[in-house]
């Protein structure tokens, strides 16, 4: 038999793991539904605001070659607090986090009305929601597509190029890049950026091809 306190133990890691798996757990008390998604929220939700996120976003989606006619999601918005914390784990800095399995898509802090998730950062700290949304299902997109081991077959690079390809921006400028080599400083959005121009550059060597995009830089 086994002791009381392993029991109480395993439970206790169940409670803390599930969310990771089944966001909704966490109670968000405010659900809709746009363009296929259904999206939980932390904030109230003005319906026509998120349709018009979700379109932009679908339409950004919907250009790449490997895109289905409809990608839906799960999506969870978060005031970026003690549910993100827990959901992100170690992406605690990041926009938003897509998970394999039921592909839910999980945002930062962020302003509905305005179409802006922000991350904390002093530099390269807000992007628009739609866009981050698109990022995020590109990730998904990718898996299916190349198959979930996609995640550690490309680089990084390649990866997040490609979202951000997608997603048609970067947190960086052309200008803030400038300034961090200037400066020597580090940035994690840095290969977001190079990555999203070596990505249009090769897709335009090689006629748009994805397949080829990736065939090229598989490991």
């Amino acid at each position: 038999m086994r002791r009381p306190w392993r029991i109480a133990a395993g439970a206790i890691l169940v409670l803390l793991v599930a969310p990771a798996f089944a966001p909704e757990l966490l109670a968000f008390p405010y659900q809709a539904r746009s363009h296929g998604s259904r999206i939980w929220s932390e904030t109230s939700i003005r319906q026509t605001q998120l349709d018009l996120i979700l379109k932009r976003s679908a339409d950004l989606v919907g250009q790449s070659p490997i895109a289905q006619a409809s990608e839906p999601r799960q999506i969870f918005l978060t005031k970026g607090g003690w549910r993100y914390t827990w959901l992100a784990v170690r992406n605690r800095s990041a926009f938003g986090i897509s998970r394999p399995g039921r592909e839910t898509i999980v945002i930062n802090r962020n302003d509905l009305a305005a179409d802006r998730v922000f991350n904390g950062q002093s530099v390269g700290g807000v992007r628009s929601l739609s866009g981050v949304i698109a990022h995020e299902t590109c990730h998904g997109m990718l898996r299916r597509h190349f198959g979930i081991t996609v995640d550690l077959s490309v680089p990084t690079w390649l990866l997040e190029g490609y979202c951000d390809h997608v997603s048609q921006e970067s947190s960086l400028s052309a200008a803030d890049v400038a300034r961090l080599k200037a400066s020597g400083q580090d940035h994690p959005a840095l290969i977001y950026f190079a990555g999203r121009k070596r990505v249009e550059f090769e897709l335009d060597e090689l006629g748009g091809s994805v397949d080829a995009l990736f065939a090229r830089n598989g490991r």
